[in-house]
C-alpha cells in the first residue's frame, strides 16, 4: 500500500501570522499586542450547565451585542475571535483556486492568510502615501469576491476616510463582499460602518471584544451583516462557537455597567495616547509619528535598529513590523502611563540621523 502523502503542497510557502505571543519576547512592559492594560476583576461563573453544550449563550450574546451596536440581533454571530469571522468569510465567498481577496496594505495580516489557507488570490492595493485608500486604483480591480478594509487599520493606525470608504462600499454593490474590520472601533465610534449595513446587503463589519472592552484572553469577536450573508455564515460556522464561560465574560461586558466602564477607559487611553505621541514626535531619534485612532502609535525612527535594541534593553517588548513600507517603524500599544514614560525614557538619548536602516526582525 502507497505511502500517504501528509503534506499539503499549497501551504509549503506559507508563513504564519507573527502574533504578538507567537513572537515572544523579554522583559516587564508588553506594549506589542493591542491589549488594554486594565485588568478584570475575577467574575463569579453559572458553572451548573457545564455538561450541557453551550447553545443557550451565543443567542443571548446575540442579544447583548445587537442592542451595544443598534442592530436586530439576526445581524449578529458571535465567534471565536475577529480572525473566525475573518476565515468564515473567505472561506464562505472564496472557491479555491479560483477567486480572489482584495486588502489594502499595509494591514492586518490574517485577511491574507486565510486567503491562502483557502488558495484564493491575493490582490493587494497599497494605501497611498498619507495611508489613505487608493480608492482609483481599487475600482479599477476587477473580478475579486471579497474586498477586506481594515477601518482603523492596523497597523498604521488611522481611521479611513469616510468618503474613501462610502466610495469602495458603493463600487462593489453586486460585484463582491466589503468587509470593514472594526476592531479599534470604540476608539473613534462616530466613525463606524454599521450606518451603512442598512443600505448595502454585500456589506460585513466585523468587531471584537479583545481590544476596547479589554478581553483578549476570552477571544470573543463579532460578524455584522444582514440576511444573506447571515444565512451563508450560519450554514458554515461551527455548532457551538461560544464556550459559556466565554459567553458568559462577554455578557458582562456587555452589560450598562460593562459598556460604561469600558468608554471611561477609552477616554483614558486617548488622553494617554495622544500625549506619548506627541513626545514621540519631539525625540531626535524619530522621524514620524503616524496619526492614531486606536490604542497604539506607530513610529519610524532613524536607526530603528538603535531604537529596538536600546527598548529590549529597558525590558520593553513593543512590535516590530514585517511589511517593507513600515520596515522602520515600531508599534507601541498604549499602556499605562508609566509604562510609556519608560518608553521616552528609553528612547531619549539615540541621536537623530539621516539614515534608515534595517529589516524588521519579524
Amino acid at each position: 500500500m502507497p505511502k500517504h502523502d501528509l503534506a499539503c503542497p499549497h501551504l509549503a510557502d506559507l508563513t504564519p501570522y507573527q502574533s504578538a505571543r507567537r513572537i515572544g519576547g523579554s522583559g516587564d512592559v508588553w506594549l506589542n499586542a493591542n491589549e488594554s492594560p486594565f485588568p478584570r476583576e475575577p467574575m463569579a461563573m453559572d458553572v451548573s450547565e457545564y455538561h450541557r453544550y453551550p447553545d443557550r449563550g451565543p443567542g443571548e450574546v446575540h442579544a447583548a451585542y445587537a442592542r451595544y451596536a443598534g442592530l436586530a440581533p439576526d445581524q449578529v454571530l458571535a465567534l471565536r475571535g475577529a480572525d473566525e469571522a475573518i476565515d468564515l468569510l473567505v472561506r464562505g465567498y472564496c472557491r479555491a483556486g479560483r477567486d480572489r481577496i482584495l486588502l489594502c496594505g499595509p494591514t492586518y495580516g490574517m485577511y491574507e492568510i486565510c486567503a491562502q489557507v483557502q488558495e484564493a488570490g491575493v490582490v493587494d492595493v497599497p494605501l497611498a502615501a498619507d495611508d489613505r485608500l487608493d480608492v482609483d486604483a481599487i475600482r479599477a480591480v476587477d473580478d475579486v469576491r471579497v474586498v477586506f478594509l481594515c477601518h482603523p487599520n492596523n497597523p498604521t493606525g488611522n481611521a479611513l476616510d469616510p468618503e474613501d470608504l462610502e466610495a469602495v462600499i458603493a463600487h462593489f454593490a453586486g460585484r463582491a463582499l466589503v468587509v470593514v474590520d472594526e476592531a479599534y472601533i470604540e476608539f473613534c465610534p462616530d466613525r463606524s460602518a454599521i450606518p451603512l449595513l442598512a443600505g448595502n446587503e454585500h456589506l460585513v463589519v466585523v468587531r471584537t471584544l479583545s481590544k476596547a472592552f479589554g478581553l483578549a484572553g476570552v477571544h470573543v469577536g463579532f460578524l455584522l451583516a444582514g440576511a444573506a450573508v447571515m444565512d451563508t455564515m450560519r450554514k458554515i460556522v461551527a455548532p457551538y462557537p461560544l464556550a459559556d464561560p466565554c459567553a458568559q465574560l462577554a455578557l458582562h461586558a456587555l452589560s450598562d455597567e460593562g459598556i460604561a466602564r469600558m468608554r471611561r477607559e477609552v477616554d483614558q487611553l486617548a488622553a494617554e495616547r495622544d500625549g506619548f505621541a506627541t513626545a514621540l514626535a519631539g525625540l531626535p531619534c524619530v522621524a514620524r509619528v503616524r496619526p492614531s485612532a486606536t490604542n497604539f502609535v506607530t513610529a519610524t525612527f532613524h536607526s530603528v535598529d538603535e531604537a529596538w535594541a536600546a527598548l529590549l534593553a529597558d525590558g520593553i517588548v513593543a512590535r516590530r513590523l514585517p511589511h517593507p513600507r513600515l520596515a522602520d517603524a515600531i508599534r507601541f500599544t498604549i499602556g499605562s502611563a508609566a509604562d510609556m514614560r519608560r518608553v521616552l525614557e528609553a528612547l531619549a538619548e539615540l541621536p537623530g540621523s539621516s539614515t534608515a536602516s534595517g529589516v524588521p526582525s519579524g
